[in-house]
Protein backbone atom coordinates (compact mmCIF):
# COMPACT_ATOMS: atom_id res chain seq x y z
CA UNK A 1 0.00 0.00 0.00
CA UNK A 2 1.77 3.15 -1.24
CA UNK A 3 1.26 6.43 0.62
CA UNK A 4 1.89 10.12 -0.07
CA UNK A 5 2.02 12.38 2.99
CA UNK A 6 0.83 15.83 1.87
CA UNK A 7 1.55 17.60 5.18
CA UNK A 8 4.89 17.11 6.92
CA UNK A 9 6.96 19.73 8.74
CA UNK A 10 10.75 19.67 8.56
CA UNK A 11 11.62 19.80 12.26
CA UNK A 12 14.71 21.56 13.61
CA UNK A 13 16.49 18.46 14.86
CA UNK A 14 19.82 17.01 13.75
CA UNK A 15 19.50 14.53 10.84
CA UNK A 16 15.72 14.85 10.91
CA UNK A 17 15.25 14.14 7.21
CA UNK A 18 17.46 11.04 7.36
CA UNK A 19 15.33 9.67 10.20
CA UNK A 20 12.16 10.62 8.33
CA UNK A 21 13.30 8.82 5.18
CA UNK A 22 13.96 5.62 7.11
CA UNK A 23 10.50 5.79 8.67
CA UNK A 24 8.93 6.49 5.29
CA UNK A 25 10.69 3.42 3.87
CA UNK A 26 9.42 1.29 6.75
CA UNK A 27 5.82 2.42 6.31
CA UNK A 28 5.62 2.54 2.53
CA UNK A 29 5.39 6.34 2.32
CA UNK A 30 6.60 7.03 -1.19
CA UNK A 31 6.76 10.80 -0.96
CA UNK A 32 6.18 13.60 1.54
CA UNK A 33 5.28 17.25 1.08
CA UNK A 34 7.70 19.20 3.28
CA UNK A 35 7.09 22.54 4.96
CA UNK A 36 9.76 24.70 6.59
CA UNK A 37 8.15 27.64 8.35
CA UNK A 38 11.23 29.39 9.70
CA UNK A 39 11.67 31.29 12.96
CA UNK A 40 8.07 31.34 14.27
CA UNK A 41 7.98 27.53 14.23
CA UNK A 42 11.56 26.62 15.11
CA UNK A 43 10.35 24.72 18.21
CA UNK A 44 7.51 22.92 16.49
CA UNK A 45 7.35 19.23 17.52
CA UNK A 46 10.82 19.33 19.10
CA UNK A 47 11.88 16.21 21.01
CA UNK A 48 15.25 17.72 22.00
CA UNK A 49 15.89 20.63 24.40
CA UNK A 50 16.94 23.16 21.77
CA UNK A 51 16.40 23.50 18.01
CA UNK A 52 19.25 22.70 15.65
CA UNK A 53 19.38 25.41 13.01
CA UNK A 54 16.21 26.94 11.62
CA UNK A 55 14.62 25.29 8.61
CA UNK A 56 13.29 27.86 6.14
CA UNK A 57 12.38 28.17 2.47
CA UNK A 58 15.98 28.40 1.23
CA UNK A 59 17.08 25.36 3.22
CA UNK A 60 13.99 23.49 2.02
CA UNK A 61 14.79 24.20 -1.62
CA UNK A 62 18.24 22.63 -1.19
CA UNK A 63 16.87 19.62 0.72
CA UNK A 64 14.20 18.83 -1.85
CA UNK A 65 16.76 18.97 -4.65
CA UNK A 66 18.79 16.33 -2.83
CA UNK A 67 15.79 13.96 -2.66
CA UNK A 68 13.45 14.95 -5.51
CA UNK A 69 11.93 11.48 -5.73
CA UNK A 70 10.99 11.43 -2.01
CA UNK A 71 10.15 15.02 -1.07
CA UNK A 72 8.37 17.95 -2.63
CA UNK A 73 8.35 21.43 -1.14
CA UNK A 74 5.68 23.83 0.03
CA UNK A 75 7.01 27.36 -0.04
CA UNK A 76 5.87 29.11 3.14
CA UNK A 77 4.19 32.42 2.31
CA UNK A 78 3.47 34.78 5.21
CA UNK A 79 0.35 36.54 3.98
CA UNK A 80 0.43 40.27 4.68
CA UNK A 81 4.22 40.24 5.09
CA UNK A 82 5.80 38.65 1.99
CA UNK A 83 5.59 40.14 -1.50
CA UNK A 84 3.68 38.26 -4.24
CA UNK A 85 6.90 37.84 -6.24
CA UNK A 86 8.03 35.29 -3.66
CA UNK A 87 5.66 32.79 -5.30
CA UNK A 88 7.67 33.11 -8.53
CA UNK A 89 10.82 32.26 -6.58
CA UNK A 90 9.08 29.19 -5.19
CA UNK A 91 8.27 28.13 -8.74
CA UNK A 92 11.89 28.66 -9.81
CA UNK A 93 12.97 26.31 -7.00
CA UNK A 94 10.63 23.63 -8.31
CA UNK A 95 8.13 23.83 -5.46
CA UNK A 96 4.74 22.63 -6.72
CA UNK A 97 2.82 24.24 -3.88
CA UNK A 98 2.49 27.11 -1.40
CA UNK A 99 1.78 26.89 2.34
CA UNK A 100 -0.19 29.58 4.20
CA UNK A 101 -0.20 29.95 7.99
CA UNK A 102 -0.34 32.75 10.62
CA UNK A 103 -1.73 35.21 8.05
CA UNK A 104 -1.94 38.89 8.88
CA UNK A 105 -4.91 39.18 6.51
CA UNK A 106 -7.97 36.96 6.17
CA UNK A 107 -7.29 34.36 3.49
CA UNK A 108 -10.02 35.89 1.28
CA UNK A 109 -8.82 39.47 1.65
CA UNK A 110 -8.58 40.86 -1.88
CA UNK A 111 -5.07 42.13 -1.14
CA UNK A 112 -4.04 38.46 -1.17
CA UNK A 113 -5.45 37.80 -4.63
CA UNK A 114 -2.19 38.83 -6.33
CA UNK A 115 -0.51 35.95 -4.46
CA UNK A 116 -3.09 33.39 -5.57
CA UNK A 117 -2.95 34.74 -9.11
CA UNK A 118 0.78 33.98 -9.24
CA UNK A 119 0.27 30.51 -7.80
CA UNK A 120 -2.36 29.76 -10.43
CA UNK A 121 -0.17 31.17 -13.22
CA UNK A 122 2.71 28.95 -12.08
CA UNK A 123 0.44 25.87 -12.01
CA UNK A 124 0.94 25.39 -8.27
CA UNK A 125 -1.51 24.31 -5.59
CA UNK A 126 -2.01 25.84 -2.13
CA UNK A 127 -2.47 24.42 1.35
CA UNK A 128 -4.02 26.57 4.07
CA UNK A 129 -3.78 26.03 7.78
CA UNK A 130 -7.33 26.07 9.12
CA UNK A 131 -8.77 25.83 12.62
CA UNK A 132 -7.64 27.05 16.01
CA UNK A 133 -3.91 26.79 16.67
CA UNK A 134 -1.22 28.25 18.88
CA UNK A 135 2.41 28.99 18.15
CA UNK A 136 5.05 26.71 19.68
CA UNK A 137 6.06 29.64 21.91
CA UNK A 138 4.51 33.07 22.55
CA UNK A 139 5.23 35.62 19.79
CA UNK A 140 2.81 38.51 20.42
CA UNK A 141 4.47 40.66 17.78
CA UNK A 142 3.06 38.36 15.06
CA UNK A 143 -0.55 39.19 16.03
CA UNK A 144 -1.52 35.64 15.02
CA UNK A 145 -5.25 34.94 15.02
CA UNK A 146 -7.07 31.71 14.21
CA UNK A 147 -10.09 33.80 13.20
CA UNK A 148 -8.28 34.53 9.92
CA UNK A 149 -8.03 30.81 9.18
CA UNK A 150 -11.62 29.68 8.67
CA UNK A 151 -12.23 27.26 5.79
CA UNK A 152 -15.15 29.32 4.48
CA UNK A 153 -12.66 31.95 3.33
CA UNK A 154 -11.51 29.57 0.61
CA UNK A 155 -14.93 29.90 -1.04
CA UNK A 156 -14.10 33.30 -2.54
CA UNK A 157 -10.61 32.16 -3.57
CA UNK A 158 -12.03 29.09 -5.30
CA UNK A 159 -14.50 31.14 -7.29
CA UNK A 160 -12.01 33.80 -8.39
CA UNK A 161 -9.30 31.24 -9.18
CA UNK A 162 -11.08 28.12 -10.50
CA UNK A 163 -7.85 26.58 -11.83
CA UNK A 164 -6.07 26.86 -8.48
CA UNK A 165 -6.28 23.73 -6.31
CA UNK A 166 -6.83 24.54 -2.62
CA UNK A 167 -6.23 22.17 0.31
CA UNK A 168 -7.90 22.74 3.67
CA UNK A 169 -5.47 21.46 6.28
CA UNK A 170 -6.87 19.45 9.21
CA UNK A 171 -10.39 19.40 7.68
CA UNK A 172 -10.92 22.77 9.36
CA UNK A 173 -10.56 21.35 12.92
CA UNK A 174 -13.49 23.03 14.75
CA UNK A 175 -14.98 24.10 11.41
CA UNK A 176 -15.19 20.59 9.99
CA UNK A 177 -18.65 20.99 8.49
CA UNK A 178 -17.55 24.12 6.66
CA UNK A 179 -14.52 22.29 5.30
CA UNK A 180 -16.44 19.20 4.23
CA UNK A 181 -19.13 21.27 2.53
CA UNK A 182 -16.55 23.20 0.52
CA UNK A 183 -14.94 19.92 -0.57
CA UNK A 184 -18.32 18.58 -1.65
CA UNK A 185 -19.44 21.65 -3.59
CA UNK A 186 -16.25 23.17 -5.04
CA UNK A 187 -14.33 21.08 -7.58
CA UNK A 188 -10.93 22.61 -6.79
CA UNK A 189 -11.09 22.25 -2.98
CA UNK A 190 -9.66 19.28 -1.04
CA UNK A 191 -8.91 18.63 2.62
CA UNK A 192 -6.29 16.68 4.54
CA UNK A 193 -6.89 14.85 7.83
CA UNK A 194 -3.58 15.83 9.41
CA UNK A 195 -2.96 16.28 13.12
CA UNK A 196 -1.52 14.34 16.02
CA UNK A 197 -3.16 11.22 17.40
CA UNK A 198 -4.61 12.98 20.46
CA UNK A 199 -5.63 16.15 18.65
CA UNK A 200 -8.82 17.18 16.86
CA UNK A 201 -9.61 13.71 15.42
CA UNK A 202 -9.58 12.05 18.86
CA UNK A 203 -13.07 13.23 19.82
CA UNK A 204 -14.77 12.38 16.53
CA UNK A 205 -17.06 9.35 16.39
CA UNK A 206 -17.62 7.16 13.37
CA UNK A 207 -21.08 8.73 13.10
CA UNK A 208 -19.48 12.20 12.88
CA UNK A 209 -17.21 11.11 10.03
CA UNK A 210 -20.13 9.57 8.17
CA UNK A 211 -22.12 12.78 8.62
CA UNK A 212 -19.30 15.00 7.34
CA UNK A 213 -18.13 12.82 4.43
CA UNK A 214 -21.48 11.41 3.35
CA UNK A 215 -21.53 12.01 -0.41
CA UNK A 216 -20.55 9.17 -2.79
CA UNK A 217 -17.27 10.64 -4.04
CA UNK A 218 -16.02 12.07 -0.74
CA UNK A 219 -12.99 9.78 -0.87
CA UNK A 220 -11.81 11.66 -3.98
CA UNK A 221 -11.53 14.96 -2.09
CA UNK A 222 -9.64 13.82 1.03
CA UNK A 223 -5.86 13.49 1.42
CA UNK A 224 -3.59 11.77 3.90
CA UNK A 225 -1.38 14.18 5.84
CA UNK A 226 0.56 13.56 9.03
CA UNK A 227 1.58 16.93 10.55
CA UNK A 228 3.54 15.11 13.26
CA UNK A 229 7.14 14.32 14.21
CA UNK A 230 8.46 11.37 12.22
CA UNK A 231 8.04 9.20 15.31
CA UNK A 232 4.28 9.75 15.06
CA UNK A 233 3.99 8.94 11.36
CA UNK A 234 3.02 5.31 11.91
CA UNK A 235 0.23 6.33 14.30
CA UNK A 236 -1.05 8.84 11.74
CA UNK A 237 -1.28 6.16 9.04
CA UNK A 238 -2.96 3.69 11.40
CA UNK A 239 -5.46 6.17 12.80
CA UNK A 240 -6.59 7.67 9.51
CA UNK A 241 -6.88 4.23 7.93
CA UNK A 242 -8.97 3.11 10.92
CA UNK A 243 -11.36 6.04 10.43
CA UNK A 244 -11.90 5.17 6.78
CA UNK A 245 -12.45 1.49 7.49
CA UNK A 246 -14.95 2.30 10.24
CA UNK A 247 -16.83 4.51 7.77
CA UNK A 248 -17.12 1.47 5.53
CA UNK A 249 -14.79 2.68 2.79
CA UNK A 250 -13.32 -0.12 0.70
CA UNK A 251 -9.62 -0.52 -0.12
CA UNK A 252 -9.94 1.32 -3.43
CA UNK A 253 -11.46 4.33 -1.66
CA UNK A 254 -8.79 4.21 1.06
CA UNK A 255 -6.06 4.08 -1.59
CA UNK A 256 -7.50 7.25 -3.13
CA UNK A 257 -6.95 9.06 0.16
CA UNK A 258 -3.58 7.55 0.97
CA UNK A 259 -2.07 7.90 -2.49
CA UNK A 260 -4.07 8.45 -5.67
CA UNK A 261 -5.54 11.88 -4.94
CA UNK A 262 -2.18 13.35 -4.01
CA UNK A 263 -0.46 11.68 -6.96
CA UNK A 264 -2.98 13.28 -9.31
CA UNK A 265 -2.44 16.71 -7.76
CA UNK A 266 1.32 16.41 -8.10
CA UNK A 267 1.06 15.16 -11.68
CA UNK A 268 -0.92 18.28 -12.56
CA UNK A 269 1.47 20.66 -10.79
CA UNK A 270 5.07 21.62 -11.38
CA UNK A 271 6.70 18.37 -10.21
Amino acid sequence: MAIIDVHHHWINEADYLDHLLREMDRLGVERAGLMALGAPFQRLFLTVPEPVGCCDNKALAAAVKQHPDRFYGYGFFHLGVDEPQLVDWFAEQGFPAVKFHIPKWDYDDERAFAVYERAQANNMFCIFHTGVSTLPEPMPELRASSARCRPIMLDAISNVFPDLTLIIAHLGVCWGEEAATLCRILPNVYADLSGNLHGWRASKSTAWWKEMLYWPDAHRKILFGSDVHYNGLADAVTDQTRIMREMGWNQEQINCVLYDNAANLLAGARS
